[in-house]
């Protein structure tokens, strides 16, 4: 079936991001839909690296990096974060298939597994483009990615709602990093259109956004799309 949410997303993106012979970094990549079209957006030039921790998605990926015959396309089987180590990364299957959580919340009684992760400055160091979808763990990859990585052009990230991390620290760390910042929008007439870009503050809180859906537990869920260019 057509993925017409992820073809909306891989139009903005492409839109909205120097992707072009770019280096693009491809955090929480999945089944590697979106760091196909990355690939293709790259152009012969570009690069493109999907890192991913379930082991079935990294097979996944290489098999579409087999059938494209895609050079400058590689896989790490691998979760990223602030430092090397391990994490414990918590699997469930929803509506969209199967994904993994570092910050569990309202899945802990998903099966979880050990994964191997590192830092993403050792992952990709000369990335130029990094697309970010971990569930939450996105926090603690940027505190130790923004800083170590000026080399990045931009950074599309998908943020999740999490207790004791305030949006607008996030927002602002990648302002004061010299990065404009964008989140994704649609218009009020078409809410099943074409994503746009909407300027957002880095002072942004979550009290602005709305709620997305209510968890199973109760509790309201609330996630934001967001790209960081730099100035």
């Amino acid at each position: 079936m057509r993925d017409l949410a992820g073809d909306l997303q891989l139009e903005w993106y492409a839109s909205e991001l120097p992707l072009h012979g770019g280096v693009v970094a491809d955090v929480g990549a999945n089944v590697g839909r979106l760091s196909e079209g990355f690939w293709r957006a790259a152009g012969p030039s570009g690069r493109v690296v999907s890192i991913e921790p379930l082991v079935e998605h990294a097979e996944t990926i290489s098999a579409r990096i087999a059938a494209v015959g895609a050079g400058r396309w590689a896989v790490l089987n691998e979760a990223t974060s602030s430092r090397a180590g391990q994490l414990t990364v918590h699997v469930f299957d929803d509506e969209f298939g199967r994904n993994s959580m570092v910050v569990a919340a309202e899945r802990r009684s998903a099966a979880s597994r050990q994964v191997a992760c590192r830092a993403l400055a050792d992952q990709v160091p000369d990335a130029t483009v990094v697309k970010i979808d971990i569930e939450g763990h996105e926090y603690e990859v940027l505190d130790a990615a923004v800083p170590a990585m000026p080399g990045v052009q931009a950074w599309a990230i998908e943020f999740h709602m999490v207790s004791g991390r305030p949006l607008a620290d996030a927002l602002g760390r990648l302002a004061r990093a010299g990065y404009q910042l964008r989140a994704a929008g649609r218009a009020a007439d078409r809410p099943t259109g074409p994503w746009r870009s909407i300027p957002i503050h880095a002072d942004l809180s979550w009290s602005a956004v709305p709620v997305a859906k209510i968890t199973a537990n109760g509790e309201p869920f609330k996630m934001l799309h967001v790209i960081a260019v730099k100035k």
